[in-house]
């Protein structure tokens, strides 16, 4: 049925309604003087049914408007309303698509801005929590969840009582403060269940609303940093220790030769072996230090080729014979002929393993097992160095392989400088490779060598 009303489109919206009941009543009027009565009520149920007819028609444009909007608002942001109707309804619907339009564009812009700033939030190893004045926690990144050892998924939504996930005072009080004062808050924090340093920095954020305040919680771990300056300082401690003597002995013995006293052949050359064996044990400690600050900086490339694994390792074992392993200790080998062949360089793959071996040797007593084996593990051949001496403590397991690190041996005053084991982790690494340790004090300790197959 074909829409009369649609003949009063050309009309304003606000002569429509006007023209609908005065045309039928203008034309009733025209006829009344020739049908009389009857032609007035016919004009008049005209003039009612067309009128009722535009009303149906203008609400129902209404009625679809407001659906679409509440569609556009909570269920698809890209539906639009479909243009059509008078000039008046055209404008209403092209302004309400051109309001959302907008709106899709702020909202998608907001979307952007807010992965882009999790995103640095995430990846920053800065703590950051925020927190209000009651104290609850709003936020914490996932560097901030590691260093305090909580988690938000397992433990309930934000926001929570900062108190219920970060078990610590100072750094409660701090953001408390911060919070409710506005002062900017600085403190260092020791966590003694983890030994974690941390430095604690918390500043006032501009509130949420009237009545509630903001901090925000910058957390800095200075454990690796603290730890290092420590371990250098000890370094330079066990240095200056180590050349002490030589250095003293090598003086006396010069001193001795200057007086011009005159010596047999022989204590002569007592003099000159000790200054000579002192002037090597200093050489040795300004040899590693160079060789592993080339290694850690690139600068001693590897010459590598394909090398049989039973017959690397024999010549490693023959050349570290001298250094006391036999037959001081008992070694035992359970080396596999069936091992594939790996591509390494050889000079420096022997440094890494025979460091290990010297370690082993080192801290076995007398008459103790040294064992090396090999093995196959996935795509990778596994080389184990493995002792039956004093093993390593767990608090110092996992720094062994740190430069200038040195465990509080129990017993004994064994040299060293405690670069060793960071020469072999760098050697190994520099091959693609991995080395790890495990050990129990007083049974013994487990290097294995892990260098991938190609």
């Amino acid at each position: 049925m074909p829409d009369l009303c649609r003949i009063f489109d050309f009309l304003p919206l606000r002569w429509r309604y006007a023209t609908a009941a005065a045309v039928p009543i203008l034309i009733g009027s025209a006829l009344f003087f020739v049908f009389g009565i009857v032609a007035v009520f016919v004009g008049a149920v005209t003039s009612i049914v067309t009128v009722w007819f535009l009303a149906i028609r203008q609400s129902g444009f209404f009625l679809r408007t407001a659906n679409g909007i509440l569609r556009t608002q909570s269920i698809d942001r890209a539906n639009r309303l479909v243009v059509d109707g008078p000039a008046e309804q055209q404008r209403i619907v092209n302004a309400v698509n051109r309001l959302a339009d907008s709106v899709e564009a702020i909202l998608a812009a907001s979307a952007r801005n807010r992965v882009y700033h999790e995103t640095i939030l995430n990846e920053l190893t800065v703590g950051i929590l925020v927190v209000d004045t009651e104290g609850n926690l709003q936020y914490a990144n996932p560097a901030a969840r590691s260093m305090l050892g909580f988690s938000i998924d397992g433990e309930g939504p934000l926001p929570a009582p900062l108190a219920s996930k970060v078990n610590v005072y100072e750094i409660n009080a701090a953001a408390t403060a911060s919070a409710t004062v506005g002062d900017t808050v600085l403190r260092n924090v020791v966590l003694y269940d983890t030994q974690r340093h941390l430095e604690v920095i918390s500043r006032a954020l501009p509130p949420e609303d009237l009545n509630i305040g903001r901090a925000i919680v910058m957390i800095n771990d200075r454990t690796d940093e603290i730890r290092l300056g420590v371990t250098m300082r000890e370094f330079v401690a066990n240095a200056s220790h180590e050349l002490r003597t030589p250095i003293a002995s090598i003086q006396a013995s010069v001193d001795t030769l200057k007086l011009g006293t005159t010596l047999d052949p022989e204590t002569t050359e007592q003099f000159l072996d000790r200054i000579d064996d002192n002037a090597q044990r200093m050489a040795s400690l300004v040899s590693e230090m160079m060789d592993l600050t080339m290694l850690e900086t690139g600068r001693s490339p590897l010459h590598t080729r394909m090398v049989n694994v039973s017959e690397f390792v024999d010549k490693v074992i023959t050349g570290y014979r001298s250094v006391g392993i036999e037959p001081i200790h008992a070694i035992e080998k359970a080396i596999l002929d069936d091992v594939p062949d790996v591509l390494i360089d050889e000079e420096k793959m022997s440094r890494a393993v025979g460091n290990l071996l010297a370690n082993a040797q080192k801290f076995t007593e007398p008459g103790g097992t040294i064992k090396l084996s090999t093995h196959v593990v996935d795509s990778s051949v596994v080389i184990v160095v493995e002792d039956s001496g004093e093993g390593i403590d767990a608090d110092d397991l996992p720094y062994v392989f740190e430069r200038f690190y040195k465990s509080h041996r129990p017993r004994g005053n064994r040299p060293g400088f405690g670069l060793g084991l960071a020469i072999t982790k760098n050697i190994v690494e520099m091959h693609g490779g991995s080395v790890e340790v495990s050990s129990v004090v007083g049974e013994g300790s487990r290097f294995s060598v892990k260098l991938p197959i190609r």
